[in-house]
């Protein structure tokens, strides 16, 4: 348990999200609105049945759990409520910035219309920047299981909406039997368009898939990467180059990626010198927030807390923004923690 000093600290930090899914973020509340709106039924009427919905025995299940859920997400009002919604809650945490993925295909394979959903999703950031302080951005995060034939149709909206807040694109879905380098040339193709590319690589997959996402897709970011522990060059690598882990503590856990707290490599990877950032990837399914993943890195992981506000600097830095967006960012969030421990004597 942390000192009511440095419960205060975590809880008015400044904080940056660069691994987070806007599906993840639905409550059981919302999602029972959105169910009835759209005249999808689900296995539950009340908010503690659909609770129960969001807890799953493996990472198979996860997938299963979250793609069904989807369901009942079917226009541009019910993003632009999930947006909105999202938004006000990160800004609650004193998050400045956070870029938010939607996964396209689950959205495409029911016939829905991908500008809408991005577009509604924006109206609600968009609502959320006039009303808090906040910076909201979206990225298009791709199921691998789904080929990458089929990525370039969500890659050309990606394209046609940067203007809008698209400022990133990334893979996801089942690493098993999935590898990274066959997305290589579109990768390419969103370097080229200006989108900053990241990668869901060893989380259930070794080292081999981070690999992959390094060398082939040239990732800026990975997600999770907590299997990079496996192969010292790998860890060597990832230092050498500044590649940032996406680390996200708690799904790590739940989803049987990491076994224990005490055996998260989170610590043994920034002694190494790889930059990390600290997430919360899917709140609801993983009973979390960016606010509970920080104080469990110092809780149950052991951080001190200048490498926790290490990782929020690198956060900044890792952004997909601009790189005149990113300086002020990151000036930003350094000079508020640094009067925050001041103010405090922390």
């Amino acid at each position: 348990m942390l000192s009511p000093v440095l419960e205060t600290f975590i809880t008015q930090m400044p904080k940056v999200e660069l691994h987070l899914h806007l599906e993840g973020t639905i409550t059981p509340r919302t999602l029972l609105v959105l169910a009835e709106r759209n005249g999808v039924t689900l296995p539950a009427n009340d908010e503690e049945g659909v609770a129960a919905l969001f807890r799953y025995r493996d990472f198979g299940d996860f997938l299963n759990v979250f793609m069904a859920m989807t369901r009942a997400i079917v226009s541009g009002e019910d993003f632009e409520q999930l947006a909105y919604e999202l938004g006000h809650d990160l800004a609650q945490q004193n998050v400045r910035y956070a870029e938010v993925m939607i996964s396209p295909m689950q959205y495409l394979l029911r016939g829905l219309d991908l500008y809408e959903v991005i577009e509604g999703t924006m109206a609600g950031f968009a609502q959320v920047e006039r009303e808090a302080d906040i910076v909201l951005r979206l990225a298009l995060d791709y199921g691998r299981q789904y080929g990458p034939e089929r990525a370039w149709e969500s890659l050309e909206v990606a394209c046609a909406l940067m203007h809008r807040g698209v400022v990133g694109w990334s893979i996801g879905g089942n690493e098993i039997g999935h590898p990274p380098e066959p997305f290589a040339p579109v990768f390419a193709a969103a370097r080229a368009a200006g989108l900053g590319v990241m990668a869901h690589a060893g989380e259930v997959v070794g080292p081999v898939s981070v690999w992959g996402a390094i060398e082939f897709l040239e990732a800026q970011r990975v997600g999770h990467g907590v299997r990079s522990v496996d192969d010292p060059l790998l860890v060597q690598t990832l230092a050498e180059r500044g590649i940032v882990l996406d680390i996200c503590p708690s799904s790590n856990l739940l989803t049987g990626a990491i076994k224990t707290w005490a055996s998260h490599p989170l610590p043994s990877l920034l002694a190494a010198g790889v930059q990390v950032t600290i997430n919360s990837d899917d709140p609801t399914f993983f009973a979390t927030t960016l606010t509970e993943e920080y104080r469990r890195s110092l809780t149950h992981l052991g951080l001190t807390l200048d490498q926790l506000c290490g990782t929020v600097s690198t956060a900044a830095r890792a952004t997909f923004l601009p790189a005149s967006d990113q300086e002020a960012l990151t000036m930003r969030v350094e000079q508020e923690i640094t009067l925050l421990r001041q103010r405090l004597g922390v």
